[in-house]
């Protein structure tokens, strides 16, 4: 085999490699635009606002003293446990959660700004 119809062979080759990638590359670009289409008309719908929301997950619709307690300073919000005002900033080693006991049930109740951002959470014994 000749020298030139060798390098006709590899630069054919090389022409053919080439052609099979840019497609195959062509083909992966448009299904993923499609994919992302896909999503983007799926997720228009959707509401993608999360609020933190306190609901207890069996039972009663009650929580214990406990999670009460626990409540206090975690959430990031207000919290008024039988009238009193526990702030979001207030560290729980600091404050005086006597009057919450452990053992006792709550209804839980929250308040939502106008945003319908989580503002407070009220409890009040049982």
């Amino acid at each position: 085999m000749g020298h030139s119809l060798r390098s006709m062979l590899e630069m054919s080759v090389a022409c053919l490699i080439f052609v099979i990638a840019a497609t195959a590359g062509l083909l992966l670009f448009q299904s993923g635009a499609t994919a992302l289409e896909a999503t983007f008309v799926a997720s228009r719908g959707t509401d993608h606002n999360v609020h933190t929301t306190l609901t207890p997950l069996a039972g009663d619709g009650t929580v214990s003293g406990t999670d009460v307690l626990h409540s206090i300073g975690s959430i990031g919000v207000d919290v008024v446990v039988d009238g009193t005002v526990y702030t979001a900033a207030l560290e729980r080693e600091q404050a005086d959660l006597t009057a919450i006991q452990a053992t006792k049930r709550y209804s839980m109740a929250w308040q939502r700004g106008s945003q319908g951002e989580l503002v407070r959470v009220l409890f009040t014994s049982l």
